[in-house]
């Protein structure tokens, strides 16, 4: 424990009345980049229902930050094999179906998510503090915990502290070490019953959860910096193939990102798992 020297915190002050205030990473897609930015030292919830394509989602989100900026990423993920998202990765940085790639270019393409991808071996248990300190024996500028529910959880105590204390080290983690921790996880049961009224355009499908949804509740919404919530309609005839990003918190408005409307989400295109594309636009073709 330690008290903070006199006029800590002074230089930040006058590089803000300058505005000087480093804006958080885009991808290079202005409608995106309006409402979501990575920053460094954050903890990020993302919460949505099974099946809607989270771990899809973010590991592009991941991709196109990796090829602009060059970020590092280690990644557990508790429901996917590895060979399974490296092989969606190189789908995407292809543009094409996996198994249309040359095999002559599947080496190259598996030594360059390589050396931006770290995965931890999903075979074992892990309870959070196993996964953080894993995380912080790599040199990466950002994490995935994927899902939340996947983890050890130390039963002993009761769910309500359990998640506080999970936030509680997650964000001391990233105040420490200056990463980023993303959080996927799962909604209670109820919203995966709660369908649009029969006034609305959608009346019978399933509305995207809440941030109070989260399994374990609010905890988490009050816990992290941001929090975003991924729904896809699978069973829609239509728009089975748009992905809905929710952006329901913005801690920092200032360094970049925006709350997104209720009925207005980023939309984007699943574009049959070969990278997101957003009113036409796919930002790994531009980075590329």
């Amino acid at each position: 424990m330690s008290i903070l020297n006199e006029r800590h915190g002074e230089e930040s002050l006058y590089d803000y009345h300058a505005g000087k205030i480093k804006k958080g990473l885009d991808i290079g897609l202005p409608e995106f980049d309006k409402y979501l930015r990575f920053k460094q030292s954050q903890f990020v919830m993302i919460n949505g229902l099974d099946n809607v394509g989270k771990t899809l989602f973010i590991i592009w989100y991941f991709l196109c930050l990796s090829l602009k900026y060059d970020l590092k990423w280690c990644i557990w993920s508790g429901e996917n094999e590895t060979w399974q998202i490296k092989r969606d990765l190189m789908a995407m940085i292809e543009g094409k179906k996996f198994t249309e790639i040359d095999l002559k270019k599947i080496t190259i393409l598996m030594d360059h998510i390589d050396r931006h991808f770290k995965f931890i071996d999903n075979k074992n248990l892990y309870s959070h503090k196993d996964i953080l300190k894993l995380f912080k024996s790599q040199d990466v500028n950002g994490c995935l915990i994927d899902p939340f529910t996947g983890l050890n959880h130390d039963r002993r105590i009761n769910q309500f502290e359990r998640n506080y204390q999970f936030c509680n080290d997650v964000r001391e983690f990233t105040n420490k070490t200056g990463k980023t921790v993303y959080v996927n996880t799962h909604p209670q049961t109820e919203a995966s019953r709660r369908v649009y009224s029969q006034e609305h355009n959608l009346r019978g499908y399933i509305q995207p959860p809440k941030k109070s949804d989260t399994e374990g509740g609010q905890s988490f919404a009050n816990r992290c910096d941001d929090f975003l919530t991924i729904h896809r309609m699978t069973n829609h005839p239509e728009l089975w193939m748009l992905t809905e990003v929710h952006i329901r918190k913005v801690k920092d408005k200032e360094t970049g990102g925006n709350i997104t409307f209720l009925d207005d989400p980023l939309s984007l295109n699943y574009n049959s798992g070969l990278g997101f594309t957003l009113g036409g636009n796919n930002p790994l073709k531009q980075i590329k």
